[in-house]
């Protein structure tokens, strides 16, 4: 709650909790070192003056109002209605269906439509909101993608990771093989992507997700897994085929 200094006298006394302070200043040629506001005379007829302090409210969960980090806030007691007495709410993460890509996937904004075009497909909620976990050579998932507060939660319901904490800690809850149709998909990933959501080194990503020559490689993922290969797995050629992951995001 914001709060203001009291008024002060020359004696040093205040007159109460909730008091504003003032500030006179000194003429010229009046006697030094008197003082009748908040501030301290210099004794040449300069003042200092005292500011005062507010500090802004907290976002309070339960009041029904968006604010703060909070990711949902439906001013009820219900912990199992989408969102979560501590103001959080779940996320959705899933493995693209078949058929799968190349290493050419158009760049980042193509892996991007991927997810997005699927999830609107299939009526997932913010359809038009979801990215690919993947790296290029100038951006990834760590910089780029929602750090969730919340659970990350498959399309059967499954939890993932409690957490954008839990998933980059690992390991896993439960492997990232479920796709958007809610099958089951055991394949490679194309990722690039460490454990800790950073790009792969010593890696071009497929040219930046832009070249399908077999000569090239990536770093994909293995998608039954719960350890650090469920992103970081082995160098793969550019022109196999793998899936992507896909986050939703706010």
């Amino acid at each position: 709650m914001p709060w203001a200094t009291g008024t002060s006298t020359s004696a040093g006394t205040t007159d109460g909790p909730d008091m504003t302070s003032t500030t006179t200043t000194s003429e010229p040629g009046s006697a030094a070192g008197t003082d009748t506001g908040a501030g301290s005379s210099t004794g040449t007829g300069e003042q200092t003056t005292a500011s005062s302090e507010t500090t802004s409210a907290t976002p309070v969960c339960g009041d029904g109002i968006l604010e703060g980090d909070e990711e949902c806030d439906d001013a009820n007691a219900i912990d199992d209605d989408g969102c979560f007495n501590n103001c959080t709410r779940s996320w959705l993460v899933f493995i693209t269906s078949e058929p799968f890509t190349q290493g050419d996937i158009k760049g980042l904004i193509g892996a991007d439509y991927q997810c997005r075009h699927r999830a609107s497909k299939l009526f997932l909620p913010n359809g038009e909101r979801y990215m690919a976990w993947i790296s290029t050579s100038e951006v990834q998932p760590a910089g780029r993608l929602y750090h969730a507060r919340g659970p990350y939660r498959l399309v059967n319901g499954d939890q993932v990771a409690a957490s954008w904490d839990a998933l980059i800690a690992g390991p896993l809850d439960n492997p990232i093989m479920i796709s958007e149709l809610g099958e089951m998909v055991n394949a490679p990933v194309f990722t690039g992507t460490t454990p800790a959501g950073l790009r792969a080194p010593n890696s071009t990503h497929c040219d930046d997700w832009t070249d399908n020559d077999g000569d090239n490689f990536s770093w994909v993922a293995d998608s039954t897994a719960t350890d650090n290969t469920w992103t970081f797995g082995a160098e793969s050629y550019c022109g196999g085929h793998a899936a992507l992951y896909c986050f939703e995001q706010p």
